[in-house]
């Protein structure tokens, strides 16, 4: 049983670490993004910039939405019965 209580502490620690790390990534994409835009590009590239910026930005609420139900699915141990079969 201790075991088990260890194998989904760091299965969660790793899932954790993973969206963290993700969002850090699409924080600094849109960071260098923005930071393009003030160099002043085309007209064109600059608002596909400022589209691609949104976009990463919209996608970070989903990372931990994800993040959520990977962390349920870990506490129920539904990875333990899917090794089972």
């Amino acid at each position: 049983m201790r075991r088990k209580n260890i194998d989904r502490r760091e299965e969660k620690r790793a899932a954790v670490l993973s969206a963290a790390l993700g969002t850090l990534f699409q924080l600094l994409a849109v960071g260098a993004l923005f930071y393009l835009r003030t160099l002043n590009p085309p007209d064109w590239l600059s608002g596909l910039m400022l589209i691609l910026a949104i976009a990463d930005l919209i996608v970070i609420p989903f990372t931990f939405s994800a993040l959520w139900q990977r962390v349920r699915e870990i506490e129920k141990g539904e990875l333990d019965e899917a090794r089972k079969y």
